[in-house]
Parts: C-alpha cells; structure tokens; sequence
C-alpha cells in the first residue's frame, strides 16, 4: 500500500495528465470537439495541477485510514517517555549510580501516577 501511496504522491499527475492527451485525441477524433474539449479542460487545467503540486495532500487523504489503523496498532505503553530514556542513558553512560538511578525511576513512577497538571505542579515542588 505504501507504493501505491507513493505512486498518488508522485507520479499519478504524469499518468493523468498522459491519459487526457489519448482520451482529447481519441474524441477529438470521433467529432465530439465539445466532449474533447471538456475532456482536456478537466484533466490538464484541473485534475493534473492538483495532483502536481498537492500530490502528498491528496494521497494523504486518500490513505488516510490506512494511517490512522497503522497509528492506532502502535500501543501507546510501548512509546517511551523522553524523561525515562533520558535517565536510562544517564545510567548507561555511567553519569549516575545504582542508587540515583533507582531513586530517580521511582520518582519518574510516582509523577506518572498524578494527573497532568497535578504532575506539572510536583515537578516543579521537587525541583526547587
């Protein structure tokens, strides 16, 4: 699916505007001048400048619930808190012991337990 998308990004303006030229030629050819003639109008002055410069936009929309099943499989426990992964690279480096690491993880433990802006509030407390 994502080749598709890439290709609605890209690509699909160049193909769209290919198949109007055949399509105008092939009616134009009939003797339906008119019908051409509206045929060219849509797809090389309305169609193919849409898709050029507001190609992303339009495969956005287009895949939009692809994203958004993608985003809702990705379980938000998993995604890491930076203040988590800041200390665990603290503790990595060797910038902080045993002790301060597990002091400070019992902190970042006791913070996620309030409500965001009681959080807020005890953040502050403890730093000062």
């Amino acid at each position: 699916m994502t080749n598709l998308r890439e290709f609605v990004a890209e690509d699909l303006w160049l193909l769209v505007a290919i198949v109007t030229f055949a399509l105008t030629a092939l009616v134009g050819m009939t003797g339906l001048e008119v019908l051409a003639g509206a045929v060219a109008v849509v797809g090389w002055f309305l169609i193919t400048p849409i898709l050029l410069f507001w190609g992303e936009e339009v495969a956005e929309l287009l895949f939009e619930e692809e994203a958004q099943s993608r985003d809702r499989s990705v379980d938000p426990d998993t995604e890491e808190d930076p203040a988590l992964a800041e200390l665990k690279r603290r503790y990595a480096e060797g910038e902080i012991d045993d002790e301060e690491f597990e002091h400070r993880l019992e902190r970042l433990v006791e913070l996620d337990a309030f409500p965001e802006g009681v959080r807020r509030e005890r953040e502050l407390e403890f730093d000062s």
